[in-house]
């Protein structure tokens, strides 16, 4: 049996082939053209044949027939149809913070920010669809007899011509209820929606013929099954096998996440982490970071505009003398967790004369993981100390990133044994969908490599971080 699994990603469409015999056949991806994606927002045709692009190109070179599709996709877009179903606007991005003064005023309200959250897992924030609909309404750029749906739902009625959306996906939104699993009427009233204009509610395995016109793209026979999208995080929680009590998955891609399986919702008081769906009754408690990826690249083809790799640089940055470098606050994008301040802005606190590019790209990669490790705590204070963490993404690519990690966390870290974890998931689901597997928990790629933490840095990192959250509670609420 063979998968093709597909992944719409920030910054490019991702295919895989794999066998459910012999593992991993073949991978690609495309890059999104610069017209097409800006990070903030997407043309949802440009998307559309970029995964059409990147699967058939697959396809072609494997040579092997397919049995059913994975979906998956990035968490918290939002497109706005018309009453046709057609766009009126690009996909809005977990990173399009324009929604920032909306989200802000209504979370100034302590006890509707506490009624959101404890109702949906979500925060008063501009990441989430709720509030950049409610900011969009309010500029007068959303049709209000019009639909709501993302990019991971406009790519699945494109494939299969039918409209759904998973309860993952939907989980962060803001607008499902963490605990019924289906979309909350007091959110929807709150909003001025209604349901009928929201796609229908399904779980991740639930599938849909391929269309005529779609296999015809892809030169693929029509009718084989195509799963619901799901979103990146869940996924990669499913492709690195952590859906079990006590492993925490740490992705540094784009952006960053830390995540946790549980078998109930997971509401603190205090909103400073997330709560969302993946599948099969288990929820993710965990937290995520705005500024991982995107913040090494800003520096490598913004400031730098290229003219060093990313490899040169990490060996520029392994000669610095640490407690010399600069701070960096990776809030380009605005916060997420721990403190939830879209608004927020970065930077490089601390720069002297003679800091030089080594010392900068050295600061990123710190300032990304210390973002990280404010998150690792919060969540180790609810959820307890994990029996184990297992990376992912981008910083795979840097051996040297990743032992940073480990020194900075004092833990061992796994890699992920499997190339793109969360394209990994959306493989696995379809393996469900089509009775391959029983369970999504039964898919275990095992560990990769693992990365033991250097003890001597402990002391050292420990310091840093010192430094590097006298400047968090020092720049807070600049920019708003």
């Amino acid at each position: 049996m063979n998968i093709l699994a597909l992944e719409v990603s920030t910054s490019s469409a991702k295919a895989m082939i794999y066998s459910f015999e012999k593992g991993i056949r073949g991978v690609f991806s495309v890059p999104y053209k610069d017209a097409v994606n800006d990070v903030v927002s997407q043309d949802p045709d440009g998307i559309y044949r970029a995964v059409i692009e990147c699967a058939k190109a697959l396809i072609e070179r494997e040579s092997c027939e397919i049995d059913a599709i994975g979906l998956g996709s990035t968490w918290h877009s939002v497109l706005f149809l018309d009453r046709e179903r057609k766009p009126i606007s690009r996909i809005k991005t977990w990173a399009s913070t324009e929604a920032a003064p909306t989200a802000g005023r209504y979370r100034k309200d302590d006890e509707l920010k506490r009624w959101f959250y404890q109702r949906t897992g979500c925060m008063v924030h501009s990441i989430y669809p709720v509030w950049k609909y409610l900011h969009a309404k309010e500029q007068g750029q959303v049709d209000s007899q019009g639909y709501l749906s993302s990019q991971p739902e406009y790519v699945f009625e494109r494939l299969t011509g039918q409209i759904g959306v998973s309860r993952s996906i939907a989980s962060g939104t803001g607008f499902m209820n963490i605990h019924t699993l289906e979309w909350d009427e007091e959110i929807l009233n709150f909003a001025g929606l209604k349901a009928s204009q929201l796609a229908p509610l399904y779980e991740l395995d639930h599938t849909a013929p391929l269309s005529q016109e779609a296999a015809s793209q892809l030169g693929l026979k029509a009718g084989i099954p195509v799963t619901l999208p799901g979103p990146d995080g869940a996924l990669n929680q499913v492709g690195a096998g952590a859906m079990g009590p006590g492993i925490m998955t740490m992705s540094v891609g784009t952006s960053g996440a830390l995540r946790v399986a549980s078998p109930v919702p997971v509401l603190p008081d205090d909103p400073s982490t997330w709560c969302y769906y993946v599948a099969e009754g288990k929820r993710l408690a965990g937290a995520a970071t705005s500024g991982a990826g995107n913040c090494v690249q800003w520096f490598g083809k913004k400031l730098n505009r290229g003219s060093i790799s990313y490899a040169e640089l990490d060996e520029l940055a392994s000669k610095v003398d640490i407690q010399d470098a600069p701070v960096f606050l990776p809030f380009l994008y605005g916060e997420r967790c721990p403190g939830w301040e879209d608004s927020r802005t970065g930077g490089f606190v601390g720069l002297k004369p003679h800091h030089e590019v080594g010392h900068l790209h050295y600061a990123i990669l710190e300032g990304v993981l210390f973002n990280l490790y404010q998150c690792y705590v919060v969540l180790e204070q609810l959820m307890g100390v994990p029996k184990e963490i297992r990376i992912s993404g981008g910083i795979e690519n840097s051996r040297w990133w990743l032992q940073m990690a480990a020194d900075i966390f004092q833990r061992e870290i796994y890699t992920s044994n499997v190339e793109h974890a969360s394209t990994m998931g959306a493989a696995a689901v379809a393996l469900k969908a089509t009775g391959a597997i029983k369970s999504l928990e039964e898919f275990d790629p095992g560990q990769g490599e693992r990365i033991v933490p250097n003890e001597s840095m402990a002391a050292v990192y420990a310091k840093r971080f010192e430094r590097y959250m006298e400047w968090y509670y020092k720049t807070a609420n600049r920019g708003e």
